[in-house]
């Protein structure tokens, strides 16, 4: 009979999830601050002034979660974002689990996302733009290389807003139909695997796996 043993396992750095949420929680805010002063409501100095906040908020959040991509180890590092051949089959299997809203079963990766991994590295390129040009418009240096910065820092913002509102709902969906309790897992730096064995359940307590039969479990 096959038994199943749950496994949680620290994947998230204490860096890394504080550079995350540092870059959530000052997005979202640069995203509703940006749509009022994008309107055509009359918008007043304290809106601005809360953007430019927001704005101070990102920039060491993102200036870490850099720091990490380039000389950080193991699921903080760049190469655990970058695609490969096993990844973009898995991203593949992942894209049709959303068309077919949950039907077709996720496939076991152990960091990022095979889908969103790729498209996190695309972001950190808009939000450093986005700094960079915000920064340049507060100095009032409005060109740049024959770059209109307003128009690269609008553009910058619509990538965000659209990456934050497919991400946001695409996270909650992972954790309401999957098992790897990925919410808390950003908070407390661990996810949950479970491992499949050909041994019988015992009545109480757990089995214990080692790291290297779970690292294969998760690449198939």
């Amino acid at each position: 009979m096959q038994a199943t043993t749950v496994t949680r396992v620290l994947v998230w750095s204490r860096w890394l999830r504080l550079s995350h949420w540092g870059i959530t929680l000052s997005t979202m805010g640069l995203c509703v601050t940006g749509l009022l002063i994008s309107s055509d409501l009359q918008i007043s100095i304290e809106i601005n002034d809360l953007h430019n906040i927001f704005g101070s908020l990102l920039l060491p959040a993102l200036l870490l979660r850099l720091s990490l991509l380039f000389f950080g180890k193991g699921t903080d590092h760049l190469s655990d974002c970058e695609p490969d051949f096993h990844r973009l089959s898995q991203a593949w299997q992942v894209a049709r689990y959303y068309l077919t809203l949950g039907k077709v079963p996720l496939p076991k990766w152990y960091s990022h996302n095979p889908l969103w991994g790729p498209l996190y590295l695309i972001l950190f390129f808009c939000l450093f733009l986005s700094v960079t040009s915000g920064l340049l418009l507060l100095n009032e240096i409005f060109f740049f290389a024959g770059v209109a910065l307003t128009n690269l820092h609008h553009l910058c913002y619509l990538a965000i807003c659209t990456f934050t509102l497919l991400h946001i709902p695409a996270v909650f969906f992972h954790d309401l139909s999957g098992q790897a309790a990925d919410i808390s897992a950003m908070v407390n730096g661990y996810r949950i695997f479970d491992a499949a064995t050909n041994q019988p359940p015992q009545k109480s307590g757990g089995q214990a796996i080692s790291l290297d039969t779970l690292l294969k479990t998760l690449k198939k």
